[in-house]
Order: C-alpha cells, then sequence, then structure tokens
C-alpha cells in the first residue's frame, strides 16, 4: 500500500533540517506503530520519500510525502496516530492511496507558489507594480550560483511563472510567487528576491525578507497542474 502524505511544518518548527525532519518523521512513524514497508538488502530502511526538501527558516502547508506500508491501514487512522507523536508545528492534514507503480513525488513535482513577505523600505522609491512588470519582462535574468565546483551564471527567467502582489502595507510587502522546483529546473525563493533586489540596484540585506512560507507543491497532468494529493 502507498500513500501520499499532506503535512504542515510552522514556526516553531522552521529551524528543524530537512536531514533532522527524515529522522524525526522516522520515529514518529515507529512510535505510533505504523506498518512502514522497508528495504531489501544488508542494510534495510523505511519506504518512506519527500516530495521536496523545504529549505531551514521556511514554513509550509503545503508539504508532501510518500509512505509505503506492508500491510493494509486506514489513511485517516495513520494521520491520527501521526499527529499525536509528531511535534507540535508539524501536522498530517490529509492523506490517499496512490498505485504503487506512479512514479516518485521527488521525480514529478515541477512548480512551488510561495508566500514572500519583504521590508517594503528598499521600494519606497518604486512603484512596486511597474517594477514587478519590468522585472518580468526582460527576457533573461541571470544569477550567479555556487557550488563545491566554482561559479557558474543561470538564466532563471523561464523558472519564474508569476509574481503577484497580494498585500502592501505600512512597512511590508507580500509577494505570491509561482517558480520551478525539482529535478528538471530549481529556484530557490531567496534567489528570485536576490535578482529582484539585483534589477533594482540594491543591495540585499538579510534582514529584508521577513518570512518565506512555501503555499504548496505542484506537477502537471491531464492538461493541468495539480498538488500531489490529487494524484489519486
Amino acid at each position: 500500500m502507498r500513500l501520499v502524505v499532506k503535512y504542515t511544518k510552522e514556526e516553531k518548527v522552521k529551524y528543524i533540517s530537512h536531514l533532522d525532519f527524515i529522522r524525526l518523521a522516522q520515529r514518529a512513524l515507529r512510535r505510533a506503530d505504523i506498518p512502514v514497508a522497508y528495504s531489501q538488502g544488508f542494510n534495510p530502511h523505511p519506504k518512506v520519500s519527500f516530495a521536496s526538501a523545504l529549505a531551514v527558516g521556511v514554513t509550509s502547508e503545503g508539504e508532501y510525502m510518500d509512505i509505503y506500508l506492508d500491510r493494509e491501514m486506514d489513511a485517516d487512522l495513520l494521520c491520527s496516530r501521526m499527529n499525536e507523536k509528531l511535534p507540535e508545528g508539524i501536522r498530517f492534514v490529509d492523506c490517499v492511496e496512490i498505485d504503487e507503480k506512479h512514479p516518485s513525488l521527488m521525480s514529478i513535482i515541477e512548480r512551488a507558489s510561495y508566500l514572500i513577505s519583504l521590508s517594503s523600505q528598499p521600494f519606497d522609491q518604486y512603484d512596486i507594480i511597474a517594477l514587478i512588470d519590468e522585472f518580468l519582462s526582460q527576457s533573461e535574468i541571470l544569477i550567479t550560483r555556487t557550488n563545491r565546483k566554482g561559479n557558474r551564471i543561470v538564466d532563471i527567467r523561464e523558472m519564474i511563472h508569476s509574481i503577484d502582489i497580494v498585500d502592501q502595507s505600512i512597512g511590508r510587502i507580500d509577494l505570491k510567487v509561482v517558480i520551478s522546483t525539482g529535478s528538471k529546473a530549481n529556484l530557490r525563493p531567496e534567489q528570485l528576491v536576490g535578482a529582484l533586489f539585483d534589477f533594482t540596484n540594491i543591495s540585499l540585506n538579510p534582514g529584508f525578507i521577513l518570512k518565506i512560507h512555501r503555499l504548496g507543491l505542484y506537477l502537471f497532468k491531464d492538461g493541468r497542474w495539480i498538488t500531489p494529493i490529487e494524484i489519486g
């Protein structure tokens, strides 16, 4: 039996790393007496996988994981048992059974939506709506990515699918963005913010990013964008 679970990661646990979260989830599965299936071989491990790693410091209301069970179990009961064992701030909110032969979530997730809250102070001299329109009208948006092999220039324009202002108040601007994520193309929200600041020739102070909150993850199926929980 294969289940897709939707869970949240809230303010109190936003600084737990992805690796620590994996360990926490595995311990909770054992304590909740969930009949998780194990891999074969000399070092069996629970057959649990995650759709997309969430960066440290980012909250979310739409995270997803795959859980394989070695026997049937009611999905609502699994959520209920897990919520008794998980720490405050992490909640299983939905769970559905899907075909075991379906590709892994990690391989099919292509987009993510975020709510990004920024300090409005750097943009006081701008019409923010016009600024975003100008930013998106560029044919290319180049950023520098650094890894162990060094620096490389990447064009992220096609990874930015939308930027909308959802609230603008004194001292704060809230943007809803949809960007690429996954194995095919991946853009982190802080990289998008950095590119926007570079466009305005303003140095990005870390304090200008007030909060990043992931709203959901999406895959393309039957001509539309859906969440993993809608696969089944």
